[in-house]
């Protein structure tokens, strides 16, 4: 009876643990390649995860424009003190305030830093594309980039202080623009427009796999990794790649 009683706990545990998100309402459909990518990018549907208590859903994407750390300025407040910083952008709570990228797409970006009152900061550079500011190994880093008519750029940036100025170098380039950001193993998974590749201890970026189709044009908004399956939110579907970093194999679910 205790070990059942056991076994019970422990597959609790596991399910709370877990990264899966809910397809009981999905089905499999074929994979999104070819002439079919087209009417997936033509979709209406934006889809991404989201949790809820212990359970992680799919749902339409609101798009919001601030993602990251809360950020305690209201919008009055940020167009009369920080107009510089409107628009989309990804926040980062450093000890001595914020770190603020801005990804406007073709239109530009940004990296500044905000000091925690929001009446003071400065600009570290007007033209970055920024996706994602994350800490590793007691490091700041950023993932930096530009996919536009038929152009890639991508890299990855440091960010940090000197004389208790913040400034940012080039780390090392990424064969395309990056979209997405997760842990995996003690190392960081980094998604672009084809491709997943992997940022390691040693600071530097190897490749994974290729996707079989250009999941860039279904603009991905968000990924979970459980165990060695990874899953991908983006428009029309959810992609699902067991065994991602060995022997992929690829699933496409959508609504049923």
């Amino acid at each position: 009876m205790k070990i059942k009683i056991l076994l019970f706990f422990l597959t609790l545990c596991n399910l709370c643990a877990a990264q899966v998100p809910d397809l009981t309402n999905w089905k499999i459909d074929t994979l999104p390649t070819g002439d079919r990518i087209y009417p997936a990018n033509n979709s209406q549907d934006n889809w991404t995860f989201s949790k809820s208590g212990e359970k992680w859903e799919i749902v339409r994407n609101s798009f919001k424009s601030e993602k990251g750390d809360s950020f305690p300025f209201t919008a009055d407040f940020i167009d009369k003190n920080l107009h510089e910083i409107r628009g989309n952008r990804f926040v980062k709570k450093t000890s001595d305030g914020y770190l603020v990228g801005l990804n406007k797409g073709e239109f530009g970006g940004g990296l500044y830093f905000i000091k925690p009152d929001g009446l003071d900061g400065y600009e570290m550079a007007g033209y970055l594309n920024i996706h994602n500011i994350f800490e590793y190994n007691s490091k700041y880093f950023a993932i930096e980039g530009l996919a536009h008519l038929g152009g890639q750029r991508g890299q990855i940036i440091e960010i940090f202080k000197v004389d208790s100025i913040w400034k940012y170098k080039s780390l090392t380039r990424l064969v395309e623009a990056p979209d997405l950001i997760t842990d995996f193993n003690n190392a960081k998974i980094i998604v672009t427009s084809q491709y997943i590749l992997k940022f390691g201890n040693d600071l530097k970026v190897s490749e994974i796999l290729k996707s079989p189709f250009y999941w860039g044009m279904l603009y991905p908004s968000s990924i979970l990794i459980d165990k060695n399956d990874l899953y991908l939110a983006m428009r029309q579907g959810v992609l699902k790649i067991k065994k991602f970093d060995s022997t992929p194999e690829y699933e496409w679910f959508v609504p049923k």
